[in-house]
């Protein structure tokens, strides 16, 4: 097992396909880069020796057209042999395995190791997997606020007027819209800032122009986020049911899909043909830890009391991988020794919608809990 090596893709290529053997195999295994489980299986299916062809994609790309046929629940990473397929669970995928190839027994410990350090030595860069996860965290949340908006502008007032129950719950989440989007809205500007202030210039300094077109993208999408949110603040001074409150619901749905568009597509151009090119401008890993203190320093309140939003858009191994940058961070850099104190002062006094993102936190990054029980104590 200790010689087992990842092979993680080139992100300069939207998807990554490998043979273990120049005859390939009849075994595929489809799943995200970022994901451990799907890493787990990999590195097992190398242990036993089984030719396997691998396809390995960014975790947006499973949610396409062509991924959705390969997995009609949503759950990767998939396994498949011959007519035998299995999906979701890396336990009963690895115990498949083992009933059915030969070769060294599987020991899970060893292979957990195993991961780890592969994923240590072939991940993405820090500053590459900081600003992909955000990617993804404010994707997931701005496409929740799309089908909830979607969900009130669909209500027709004469069922409302005949439904207290249903009028009350829809004017609690009309109610709500302000500080959803506020959320969403900080956390999108904090990020375009450490784009503009942290990456870009990183990314000109070896070929300049290079964020010329994302540069153009931010001043496009700024005051379409912007009248959104002022739409927002002018139907709440309407009265819920009006015709002028349905016609500005619905005004706000198609800023809203215009603004989702365009920020997938702009986010989708970044992770293809800007963010792979730091490591070929030089900024190493090193350089690299230097920029994710100073993006840290620009989303000050993405990091303060918006943390548990941020990773809440999260999967529960996305949110240990970016607690993982910010654990490293702060061992490595002396001027940040409070950092995970910080972090999880701010996850265990969360509101109660995010205990979710504190329980993982706590099961995946131990430190953390034992920070705060030492700091309770003290």
């Amino acid at each position: 097992m200790g010689n087992c090596v990842l092979l993680v893709p080139s992100w300069t290529s939207p998807t990554y396909e490998h043979e273990d053997e120049t005859d390939g195999g009849k075994v595929h295994l489809y799943g995200d880069v970022l994901c451990p489980y799907t890493q787990r299986v990999r590195l097992a299916l190398q242990h036993k020796g089984v030719p396997v062809k691998t396809i390995l994609v960014v975790p947006d790309d499973l949610t396409s057209g062509s991924f959705a046929t390969i997995s009609p629940d949503g759950k990767f990473p998939v396994f498949q042999d011959g007519v035998h397929k299995l999906s979701g669970s890396t336990d009963a995928i690895l115990e498949y395995m083992e009933k059915t190839f030969t070769g060294s027994p599987l020991v899970p410990n060893l292979l957990k190791k195993a991961v780890a350090e592969s994923w240590v030595q072939k991940s993405p860069l820090p500053i590459v997997l900081m600003t992909m996860l955000q990617h993804h965290s404010i994707l997931v949340h701005l496409e929740r606020f799309v089908r909830l908006v979607d969900r009130l502008a669909s209500v027709k007032p004469e069922d409302i007027a005949k439904d207290s129950m249903k009028r009350t719950l829809i004017g609690t989440q009309l109610r709500g819209l302000p500080k959803q989007f506020g959320q969403l809205l900080d956390l999108m500007q904090e990020h375009a800032q450490m784009e503009e202030r942290i990456i870009f210039p990183a990314l000109d300094m070896a070929d300049p122009g290079l964020s010329a077109s994302a540069l153009k993208d931010h001043a496009r999408d700024l005051p379409v986020m912007n009248g959104i949110r002022e739409d927002i603040k002018g139907i709440m001074a309407l009265k819920q049911g009006s015709s002028d409150h349905v016609e500005a619901l619905s005004e706000v749905v198609i800023r809203l899909h215009t603004l989702q568009e365009n920020t997938v597509e702009h986010y989708h151009e970044e992770e293809r043909e800007q963010l792979p090119l730091l490591e070929a401008a030089g900024f190493g890993t090193k350089k690299q830890e230097m920029l994710v203190g100073q993006c840290l320093a620009v989303m000050e309140t993405s990091h303060g009391h918006l943390l548990p939003y941020l990773l809440q858009g999260l999967q529960p191994h996305e949110i240990q991988q970016y607690l993982a940058i910010l654990q490293h961070l702060s061992e490595q850099n002396n001027t940040t020794p409070q950092l995970l104190l910080q972090v999880s002062q701010i996850l265990s006094n969360a509101d109660e919608e995010f205990a979710g993102v504190w329980k993982v936190a706590q099961e995946r990054v131990p430190t953390l809990a034992t920070r705060q029980a030492n700091a309770a104590g003290a």
